[in-house]
């Protein structure tokens, strides 16, 4: 019997304790059991995955594995994807500029837009704000942030980046890599000065912590969510009355190759389905196929352990993705195209199986915070464009500023697109987009929403962005089924972020 090590999840609000018994011993002799879907034997259990209640990695047999998937209690059974599947969501590219041009006196151009009723042919050179993140957690998941750049000073010149040890912090054992924090993260860095940098960020006295989720931070999968939910959930009630706010900013996620391109491995396509009829095994822009790549759509034990993460409170925003395509929703007629090919698919999915193209990638969960890049010139004097590159459809859930967007980075990365950090030229701002750069807008503003609302459910953030949000994207065709245009919304909401609490009364910054 040939076996592998497969991550085994649960659903919700089953008896894990009992699921883990009947696993780990015989149950031949126990008729409670369904032997026709559990395993009759004592099942090895290859990690323990000790931070989460919901998912174990087991060692099982290809046909245990097709058994077990049919017990109610088994929200799926996975391999996770390969290392080089996960992607940070951005494109390089080259006063409140909407340019692509590289200036050390540009600021952020979505502050300025973001907090202005019109579309100025000539963005005005002040920002004027009320709020600045004071008493909100806000942590970057993503390579890191570097350690000791200006951005993230406050208006004392002490540091708001905190650098803590991610287990010892959520109260369990374990190894932090060393290399963690330091001179890392050019797209982290930037990602962090975007959503709470001093200069070109939201929330600018907000607590700043990084945790890594690639393989140099030492942090294993799942765990970037379950270490900030134990962490969140350990922290005490403030004067408010409420615990320190939690909101997490994922400008990152799984992908992977269509058959036939030079990533997949020599697969080629055997069917796809669109809209529930099979149209043979060609790709096609008429059915939505856009490019190389696609979201990696359920991994089921990342999905599970960032539903927890939000189900706890934590706050989630992601970056949709750059790879073109309509995000649909479960009601929606798109939701369930998929194709098959010949072989193992990211080595997750198995021959024959479906592969969903038009879902939200993972990491995902119901009360995630999908963003979509909206690009630097607009469509005229009153409409936004999508990026072209940018994922688009029902499923986002708010555009904003992605393009051309400059922010702050560590000394490595980026050095076409760089520029001096205009207080310490001895540090580096870069100008570069991507929806990487469009989610920390919406994580920033989210920040002072929840300075003044600490107790607010990421259905009020959902709320907030809905109500206040400006209704001037080009929608396209409304049906969203025009996949060529890849300026509109594709049947997403015409909701391009906007900030209104701002007074010129009070703090600004030129």
């Amino acid at each position: 019997m040939s076996e592998k090590p497969v991550l085994v999840t649960l659903n919700k609000g089953v008896d894990y304790a009992e699921f883990w018994d009947q696993l780990e011993r015989d149950t031949t002799s126990d008729s409670s059991v369904d032997s026709n879907i559990v395993p009759d034997r004592t099942v090895d259990v290859s990690n323990r995955k000790p931070l989460s209640n919901r998912t174990t990695e087991y060692v099982l047999s290809d046909d245990e594995i097709i058994r077990l998937k049919n017990d109610p209690r088994v929200m799926g059974i996975d391999v996770l994807p390969p290392e080089e599947s996960k992607q940070v969501v951005a494109t390089q590219s080259g006063l409140f500029a909407r340019s692509s041009s590289i200036n050390s006196t540009h600021k952020n151009w979505a502050l300025r837009r973001c907090t202005q009723s019109i579309i100025e042919s000539v963005p005005g050179g002040t920002y004027p704000y009320n709020l600045d993140g004071t008493g909100v957690d806000v942590v970057i998941q993503d390579n890191g942030v570097m350690s000791g750049h200006p951005d993230f000073q406050d208006a004392n010149g002490n540091t708001r980046l905190v650098e803590h040890n991610w287990y010892t912090a959520a109260g369990r054992s374990g190894n932090m890599s060393s290399s963690h924090y330091g001179d890392v993260g050019p797209h982290g860095t930037h990602v962090a000065s975007t959503a709470a940098g001093k200069l070109y960020g939201w929330a600018k006295n907000a607590s700043i912590y990084s945790i890594r989720f690639d393989s140099g931070g030492g942090i294993a999968d799942g765990d970037e969510f379950d270490l900030i939910r134990l962490w969140h959930n350990l922290k005490p009630v403030t004067s408010t009355g409420y615990k320190k706010p939690t909101i997490v900013n994922a400008s990152w996620g799984y992908r992977w190759y269509y058959p036939g391109y030079s990533g997949s491995s020599g697969l080629s396509l055997t069917s796809l389905y669109y809209r529930g009829v099979n149209q043979g095994t060609s790709l096609s822009t008429t059915y939505g196929n856009k490019i190389s790549t696609h979201n990696i759509y359920g991994v089921t034990s990342i999905d599970a352990a960032c539903e927890d993460m939000t189900d706890a409170g934590v706050i989630f925003v992601k970056a949709a993705g750059n790879y073109y395509h309509k995000q649909d929703v479960p009601s929606g007629a798109d939701y369930n195209n998929y194709y098959t090919c010949n072989g193992s698919w990211a080595g997750m999915v198995p021959s024959g199986s479906p592969i969903y193209y038009h879902r939200p990638g993972s990491p995902h969960s119901d009360d995630s915070i999908v963003v979509g890049n909206v690009f630097s010139t607009s469509n005229g004097t009153t409409e936004e464009i999508m990026a072209s590159s940018s994922e688009k459809g029902p499923r986002c859930d708010v555009f904003a500023p992605g393009s051309h967007i400059i922010a702050a980075t560590n000394s490595t990365g980026y050095s076409s697109y760089n520029t001096p950090y205009p207080s310490d030229s001895s540090y580096n701002s870069c100008k570069i987009s991507g929806t990487s750069m469009a989610s920390p807008q919406v994580c920033g503003v989210l920040a002072l929403y929840l300075q003044v609302n600490p107790q607010a459910t990421a259905a009020d953030c959902k709320k907030f962005l809905a109500q206040n949000s400006q209704a001037v994207m080009d929608m396209g065709n409304s049906t969203g089924t025009d996949y060529s245009d890849n300026t509109s919304t594709q049947g997403g909401p015409n909701r391009f972020l906007f900030m209104p609490w701002n007074s010129s009364n009070m703090l600004t910054i030129t």
